[in-house]
């Protein structure tokens, strides 16, 4: 069913690796929360138009984290798409990429002794439950918080069931350090929907990058941790703040058409496998906070990045 191409996350892989009292518990790669029923060339960015906003009098919220520490995602090898597939190719390419995750596995392994007690959602819910309360354009009325995606046929019924005035904004969040562990990114799903619309009123992906910390690696790995976990919950209280103003700020720069035309490139950490090209990120400037930009790409994504 095409409906499924669109919700939730997918899970590719799940590698376990047992390191005496430390596990890595799973490689979750976030693909959409776009909830949409278009299939699965929909776009990724809907804007939410001013005739959409005039229909919106309140919104319940649901909000999937369905990790409870941080990972660190190695790079697939892509051995099997350069020799155009088959099984030989494709089992090469589960070696290599479970032998990569498991040398990041190794690194981390001193920054989550330091971080063992810690829970991201502990942090991220509250902040959330509170920015929206003041921030959101529309009146939020319920914050629904869950580790466990819902079931189609739940956000239909969710959808249909929304009365006049009323929408339903799903978000999906995930968290993860680069495969260099310099840096630590964010990445939110976002999509509005109102009673009786076939797809999304508005439908966005929002992603924070924090700087980069040490050159790499254990030693950067090891920098995270410093103090307690200091630098890591700092980047990471940082990087909810980006997130949140990014959801309210993208909701405003639609509905009041006030988008700058600055262009700009920012440069973005693509990891340690990133070719000559992917160092920077082009799009057109939306609102300066401090010493960040936030920016929205090509597709539409806004970016939170440090110029």
């Amino acid at each position: 069913m095409q409906f499924f191409c669109h919700f939730g996350y997918i899970y590719v892989a799940k590698i376990i690796i047992n390191q005496g009292k430390y596990m890595l518990k799973g490689i979750i790669i976030m693909m959409a929360l776009a909830i949409g029923l278009a299939g699965c060339a929909a776009p990724q960015y809907i804007p939410l138009s001013q005739e959409n906003a005039k229909k919106i009098q309140t919104v319940n919220v649901r909000s999937l984290v369905v990790q409870d520490e941080v990972l660190a995602k190695a790079d697939p090898s892509t051995v099997s798409a350069a020799l155009g597939g088959g099984l030989i190719p494709a089992l090469i390419d589960a070696s290599v990429t479970n032998a990569r995750q498991a040398r990041l596995q190794t690194a981390m392994d001193a920054m989550y002794e330091s971080l063992e007690d810690y829970d991201f959602r502990t942090i991220y819910w509250p902040e959330l439950t509170r920015q929206l309360h003041e921030q959101y354009p529309f009146k939020v009325m319920n914050v629904v918080t869950t580790a466990r995606a819902m079931p189609a046929k739940d956000v239909l019924q969710h959808v249909q069931n929304l009365k006049d005035g009323e929408a339903e904004l799903f978000i999906s969040t995930d968290y993860y350090l680069s495969t260099d562990l310099r840096s630590l990114n964010i990445i939110t799903a976002c999509s509005l929907w109102t009673n009786g619309a076939q797809e999304p009123v508005y439908k966005n992906s929002l992603k924070y990058q924090s700087a980069a910390l040490g050159s790499g690696g254990e030693q950067s790995a090891k920098a995270w941790a410093a103090d307690g976990g200091k630098p890591f919950f700092d980047k990471l209280k940082e990087g909810i703040d980006e997130t949140l103003a990014m959801l309210s700020i993208d909701v405003k720069n639609n509905v009041t058409a006030t988008a700058k035309t600055d262009k700009m490139d920012v440069k973005f950490n693509f990891g340690e496998n990133a070719s000559a090209k992917q160092k920077a990120v082009n799009g057109t400037l939306v609102d300066k906070r401090g010493e960040r930009v936030i920016i929205r790409g090509a597709s539409g994504s806004l970016y939170s990045l440090l110029p």
